[in-house]
């Protein structure tokens, strides 16, 4: 039996230090062989020293995706880079954007990757909303919004382009795949306040291409089962858009951070 405790947009940096100390404690609680972070865990200026702290605390496997917080104040090359090098010093940190098939038993795999919102669902053009991304990340600032958007679409076609190699890959080994990302990749999954995200915001909270990926993959493999661990909205919800497929969006409240679920694999 291996345990799995996964908690997405936990913000870390917002957290007062009592509720900080808190969440780790219950964390640790779940009795967890492998905890999975679904991204958001801080900002550009202190994700590593909060990464550094789970390790330390946990002292167990670590898989984590990055999200967009995590490079506010920063840019995203910058931050990947740093996660890497600290990944590199502590084996219990594990990146998953930069892993391939992970074995969680003999019937289980784990794959993952960031993921983006590529402004592909909803309408973008049309749009007022003007997320502190295109603010506070470099590589997203300081254009406009039409020059914004191809580099949207490329970054959720990176993940999308990861999620068509591991994927198949796990697949073809495991019943059971887990794949853990930061953004919804389906319009279906895309939970806020108990209701799926109109046109005016699903651009900037879903990752189609990510999403088309899936249902392709797993059509061709009718007899495996995946599980799509999400976040990014703060919205909890689940989505069936196949029937081996089911997406859980994990939800989230700034300064209380929590764990979503866990997963108990025989």
């Amino acid at each position: 039996m291996t345990r799995l405790a996964w908690c997405t947009d936990i913000h870390l940096n917002f957290a007062q230090a009592d509720t900080l100390a808190g969440f780790l404690q219950r964390l640790r609680a779940t009795d967890p062989d492998i905890v999975l972070v679904g991204g958001d865990i801080a900002e550009a200026t202190d994700v590593v020293h909060f990464l550094q702290l789970l390790d330390d605390f946990l002292q167990r496997p670590i898989y984590f995706v990055l999200g967009n917080h995590d490079f506010y104040f920063g840019s995203i090359a910058g931050v990947r880079h740093d996660v890497r090098t600290l990944c590199d010093l502590h084996p219990h940190l594990h990146y998953l954007t930069d892993e391939g098939v992970v074995r969680l038993t003999d019937r289980h795999a784990l794959v993952g990757h960031d993921g983006w919102a590529d402004a592909r669902i909803g309408n973008y053009e049309r749009s007022m909303i003007m997320m502190n991304d295109y603010k506070l990340i470099e590589e997203l600032a300081g254009v406009t919004k039409q020059e914004r958007w191809p580099l949207l679409q490329a970054l959720g076609d990176e993940a999308a382009q990861a999620v068509r190699r591991v994927l198949p890959a796990a697949l073809e080994q495991f019943e059971e795949v887990y794949l853990l990302t930061h953004v919804p990749p389906l319009r279906e999954a895309c939970w806020h306040n108990g209701r799926i995200s109109d046109d005016e915001w699903a651009p900037h909270f879903t990752c189609l291409a990510v999403g088309q990926a899936v249902l392709e993959i797993m059509a061709d493999y009718p007899h495996r089962e995946l599980t799509v661990l999400c976040g990014h909205t703060h919205g909890s919800g689940e989505a069936h858009p196949l029937p081996n497929v089911w997406i859980y969006t994990g939800a989230a409240v700034y300064g209380f951070p929590t764990v979503n679920r866990v997963l108990v694999l025989e």
